[in-house]
């Protein structure tokens, strides 16, 4: 099979989800002259509260994307949890959780959403050297969640690429897996734009 097949979803998703990641970045404002620690502390916040319950659904005892991908130590919640108790918010616990989640019933579904929680980890890395430049949060102070992977964050985002082209490759439910990135982006813009 040529490489263009095999990148063909890859692609598609990159290309057909340009509108809303860029709707997304417009409303999450941490890469501009607005970034104050106010509004970085409001949005980890935010990010708890959505990711909390979509990896709860997504990657608790691997879900129906375990045969294609190892979701253990893909979990973000730990990090935002670390990043909330350095940032002096209030218990994780108490914070108010995403409620209107995108469907992940499907490896579809979750491959869609993953894609833009993985390609969020890897946008964090330009994320985390701006905040450490323009607000001085570190890793260890307030910035685990962006820091992602560390020095692992390529090679995870290398093992995902390879467990979606394979599911690509082998799946005719590249639509599906388009529609539900989407509607990851858009319910987490809305989820943003709530608090």
């Amino acid at each position: 099979m040529s490489l263009n097949v095999q990148l063909a979803l890859l692609t598609r998703l990159r290309v057909e989800t340009r509108a809303q990641h860029d709707a997304i970045e417009r409303t999450v404002l941490l890469m501009g002259d607005e970034l104050t620690l106010e509004l970085y502390t409001r949005r980890i916040r935010q990010f708890y509260g959505f990711y909390q319950p979509v990896e709860e659904r997504l990657l608790d005892g691997g879900g129906p994307i375990a045969p294609w991908l190892a979701v253990q130590g893909r979990r973000k919640t730990p990090l935002l949890k670390a990043d909330l108790i350095a940032l002096g918010q209030p218990e994780a616990t108490q914070l108010p959780v995403c409620a209107k989640l995108p469907s992940l019933s499907s490896a579809a579904e979750c491959f869609g959403c993953l894609y833009v929680l993985e390609g969020a980890t890897l946008g964090g890395v330009i994320i985390n050297g701006y905040v450490k430049q323009k607000l001085g949060i570190l890793p260890g102070s307030g910035a685990d969640f962006f820091y992602g992977y560390g020095e692992q964050t390529g090679l995870m985002w290398q093992q995902f690429r390879a467990a979606i082209t394979a599911f690509g490759v082998n799946s005719d439910q590249h639509d599906v897996v388009v529609a539900s990135a989407r509607a990851t982006f858009e319910t987490l813009q809305q989820w943003c734009e709530k608090e």
